[in-house]
């Protein structure tokens, strides 16, 4: 009976007139119950709702501009019967860093700088990337220098009183023409020399499959080879000497194509030919299946290619003039044509030896070194004033001064990566307030930074100079750099504008603050109609 009591009691209460008092009063408490929504959620959704963003080393990675300069140094071991006096030393050290920044071409406005420097010593170098002999003999007829595979050359001078400027003049040719060839590479060069635009970015590992590729197994011959003893013969050299900076994975796979390429070769009498026109429509990636079994590294595919007997012998002809049987395809890899020999008859088995090979893998190892960058003429051209002979690596398919260049090419490519990179995150995460940044992310930055302040460490750390350690320390940032801007808890982020969160919240929020608006606009109303009535109340008590 209580509960029903009180029940009927507050009906009855809300059943009785409301006055102008209750009225004001209950709206005051709808809007001050609204606010204190309001005052308590708001803060709760904005704590709640943050992205979590851990604090970048954004001065430590500002510093780094292209104007700073990169020094590159190259150490030369002079060994002479006589050893050469600390003052000999010191004049040709001053005289080939004279003539190296005399020949420097001008820096463009955003080309990062770099710096070659030649450090001289006496004896004999010892046996690590960046250190050189050259050993001095005297009494030749002619002044010439004999280059050898093996990180070192001859100089050879008719008279002594002719040793140092001959070496001024020799150090200075090897350290400015690597410093400009560094450069071309770099992307912000101005200027190209040679085939750079073949040459592909570096990467830890490379797939390099090789395709034999029949073009009419149905008209012609069945063709297989022994191409696991060829690699191992020929290319195995080239892939252990790459290998302390690059990792070259090797595949092989035999592809029988049932029709023609995507050109036809023109009749001849006595066979066909291709045109230099014609080459760059030759591979017909998408019937030709190339596929690798590494996806995740960049491929190089290197195909022996092998014509339909009536075909043969296909050959590749520039201006009218027959040239090699193979050729180069940019950023891709290579092809090289294969012509059986002419007792070859429709169904016939053909297995090519090893031997047989030897032409076709030359032709792969010189396309190998044109992809990845390998200077043909390092470490040095000949000239009017100096006669040279470099002894080319047959052994290996890689000099030691040939494998030094590349190995500080790729060091300075990927130092001005890892900048460049870490540069672009900054500006990117300064750009995007609401773009998440984890304590990952800030470590792969950080660890980043220290690779390359361990670069620059590394190469002024003379005589004691570790080239291997600075390269892996610049391959290090680069890596960390790229995996820390690619992360997916931020690519995630770059298409996710505030427009969004607008789009969102407003039918939680606006349903809620249009209600609030009327009725303050309602409680300032009635103020200020009290407030007009109160003098009026007041005149007429006087009254």
């Amino acid at each position: 009976m209580a509960i029903a009591d009180k029940l009927r009691a507050l009906f009855a209460r809300q059943s009785q007139p409301k006055t102008v008092i209750s009225v004001h009063r209950e709206r005051q408490v709808a809007v001050c119950s609204i606010l204190l929504f309001l005052l308590l959620g708001l803060p709760l959704w904005w704590s709640t709702t943050r992205v979590y963003r851990a604090e970048l080393p954004t001065s430590d990675i500002v510093r780094f501009t292209p104007e700073q300069t990169l020094p590159v140094p190259v150490v030369f071991y002079i060994d002479a019967k006589t050893p050469l006096s600390q003052a000999d030393v010191t004049f040709i050290e001053t005289g080939v860093q004279a003539q190296v920044d005399s020949q420097r071409p001008q820096f463009t406005t955003s080309e990062w700088h770099i710096r070659y420097q030649a450090a001289i010593r006496v004896g004999v170098a010892p046996d690590s990337p960046g250190h050189y002999t050259l050993r001095l003999r005297t009494g030749s007829d002619t002044t010439s220098v004999d280059v050898t595979p093996a990180r070192s050359a001859v100089v050879s001078v008719p008279h002594a009183a002719q040793v140092k400027d001959v070496l001024v003049k020799t150090i200075s040719a090897i350290v400015a023409g690597e410093e400009r060839s560094v450069r071309d590479i770099v992307p912000q060069a101005s200027k190209a020399i040679g085939n750079t635009h073949a040459v592909l970015k570096y990467a830890p590992e490379y797939a390099v499959t090789l395709t034999l590729l029949n073009e009419n197994p149905v008209d012609g011959a069945a063709v297989d080879w022994d191409i696991k003893q060829a690699v191992r013969m020929y290319l195995q050299p080239l892939v252990d000497e790459l290998h302390p900076f690059t990792r070259l994975s090797v595949s092989s796979q035999v592809l029988h194509h049932a029709g023609p390429p995507p050109v036809t070769a023109h009749k001849a009498d006595n066979g066909t030919y291709l045109t230099g026109d014609m080459l760059p429509h030759f591979v017909n990636s998408p019937s030709w299946n190339f596929a690798s079994v590494d996806p995740t590294s960049p491929m190089l595919n290197f195909v022996l290619f092998v014509p339909a007997l009536a075909s043969q012998p296909m050959r590749i002809l520039d201006s009218g003039i027959e040239r090699s049987s193979a050729f180069l395809v940019s950023q891709w890899g290579g092809v090289s044509i294969a012509n059986l020999p002419d007792t070859t008859r429709p169904g016939d088995k053909v297995v090519l030896s090893p031997e047989d090979l030897q032409k076709h893998m030359g032709y792969f190892i010189s396309q190998i070194r044109s992809l990845v960058g390998i200077r043909s003429n390092a470490p040095l051209a000949s000239s009017a004033q100096l006669q040279v002979r470099v002894r080319p690596a047959t052994d290996t398919g890689v000099s030691g001064w040939e494998l030094d260049a590349l190995m500080r090419r790729w060091l300075v490519r990927n130092r001005q990566t890892a900048i460049a990179t870490l540069q672009s995150l900054v500006r990117l995460v300064d750009s995007l307030q609401n773009m998440v940044v984890m304590d990952d992310i800030k470590e792969k930055v950080d660890r980043s930074l220290a690779a390359l302040y361990e670069t620059e460490r590394a190469l002024r750390q003379l005589p004691d100079l570790n080239y291997v350690h600075a390269f892996a320390s610049a391959a290090s940032a680069a890596s960390l750099a790229e995996s820390a801007f690619f992360d997916p808890s931020m690519v995630s982020m770059l298409y996710f504008p505030d427009q969004h969160k607008y789009a969102i919240y407003m039918p939680f929020f606006l349903p809620a603050t249009l209600p609030l608006l009327a009725a303050l606009k309602k409680i300032l109303a009635e103020r200020r109609r009290v407030k007009a009535a109160a003098p009026v109340k007041e005149s007429s008590k006087t009254d």
